[in-house]
């Protein structure tokens, strides 16, 4: 991978990163104010719904905590010069997988099956 591919990466992955941490802002900032005190009394219906509610929205900082992880990884990869290796085999991780998944560290044939 030539440097200029590299830097174009981290670049993506850089971007990438912060339009996650912006997301998970927003969702803990919708977390906090689904929970707001008032004066009526809670309505089970309505209990039950904010609780779904901020089960859904930790799922999904969850999820996306996740994903930044991965991409610090891959930026370190960058810097310490093994981005682009598949951490399995070695093997140079084809540019158009990099292309679609930015901090992907092995081959698509070497990733564990779901389940």
């Amino acid at each position: 991978m030539t440097p200029a591919e590299l830097d174009r990466f981290r670049q993506r992955l850089e971007q990438e990163r912060a339009d996650l941490r912006r997301q998970i802002a927003s969702l803990r900032e919708e977390f906090g104010g689904v929970a707001e005190d008032t004066d009526e009394p809670a309505d089970e219906g309505d209990t039950a719904q904010e609780i779904i509610s901020m089960q859904e929205n930790q799922t999904q900082i969850d999820l996306l905590r996740t994903t930044v992880a991965q991409i610090d990884k891959a930026l370190a990869r960058i810097a310490d010069g093994t981005y682009g290796f598949s951490e399995v085999s070695g093997k140079p991780i084809p540019i158009e997988r990099l292309e679609a998944l930015p901090y992907a560290t092995t081959l698509v044939d070497e990733e564990a099956p779901p389940g």
